[in-house]
């Protein structure tokens, strides 16, 4: 399979005198990562800010290469675009291949509990996801029901269990916007959810 395609980045800021300038335009943004195990799986982030006050002066990148930049904590942002190949070209242990790529075994436990083993991407985090696919075709499973996106459409993730499922021939190409939320697990969300419906008129 042939090799990740780059990501272009163009980020603006401002000069001394407070005007708009465009701060970086690179031909491939700095903080990637190509899978040496997986071919074709791999993922970009373009952009990363922390919790609080999001800085607008500096000319700092938040997501130089090298940097490591997982799943956002309460309030940080990230912006990741990743590359699904087609689920075939995973090895016999895909799950423990990619949660050791990337660094997330905890995500991947805390998405097994209603899963069953459907597949092997499932994982959940603490954070409202948008995903929009760019390229490609992809399959976005819960742990009931599933729905497969083409390009152009959106899916608004919030804190569930769920796996990327690509059943094509051909790499999927998706830009997530990351925001991390308060923690709570699917329990007490059912336990909430139980709760209001209590109190609701009949």
């Amino acid at each position: 399979m042939a090799a990740r395609k780059p990501v272009r980045r163009i980020v603006t800021g401002h000069d001394d005198s407070g005007r708009a300038v465009i701060l970086f335009d690179d031909a491939d943004a700095p903080n990637s990562f190509a899978s040496e195990t997986i071919p074709g799986f791999g993922a970009t982030v373009a952009w990363f800010t922390p919790a609080g006050v999001v800085d607008h002066v500096s000319d700092e990148d938040p997501a130089p290469a090298g940097a490591k930049i997982d799943f956002p904590a309460v309030g940080e942002t990230v912006v990741r675009i990743a590359d699904f190949p087609p689920d075939e070209v995973y090895p016999d242990d895909a799950g423990d291949a990619v949660f050791d790529e990337i660094g997330a075994h905890e995500e991947r436990d805390a998405g097994s509990e209603h899963s069953a083993g459907k597949h092997f991407w499932f994982h959940r985090t603490e954070s409202i996801d948008y995903a929009v696919v760019l390229e490609g075709e992809i399959t976005l499973l819960v742990d009931d029901g599933e729905v497969t996106m083409t390009a152009g459409d959106v899916a608004i993730q919030r804190a569930t269990a769920h796996a990327w499922s690509n059943r094509t021939n051909a790499t999927a190409r998706v830009l997530f916007v990351l925001v991390g939320t308060d923690p709570i697990s699917p329990a007490e969300i059912a336990a909430r959810r139980t709760d209001v419906k209590a109190v609701e008129p009949a």
